[in-house]
């Protein structure tokens, strides 16, 4: 039983890093995009390709994230 509330906890410093993923996809988006000579055709080819880029790397970093919060519980 006390094992369980021991998971339930958060690290604060894993609550502070937990929007650190979207954070980084967003720059880097907005980075690729902020060229204004781009096609506009161009633009919103690669604005879909970083989507779902960056769909796929939230979801890496956030489980790194969570996976470095368990060895640390251990």
């Amino acid at each position: 039983m006390i094992s369980g509330l021991k998971n339930l906890t958060i690290n604060p410093i894993t609550r502070k890093l937990k929007f650190l993923p979207y954070a980084l996809v967003g720059i880097a988006v907005f980075t690729f995009n902020a060229n204004p000579d781009m096609n506009p055709y161009l633009q919103v080819y690669v604005t879909l390709l970083e989507a779902k880029l960056g769909i796929v790397l939230v979801y890496f970093l956030t489980k790194k994230l969570g996976n470095l919060n368990k060895d640390k519980s251990i």
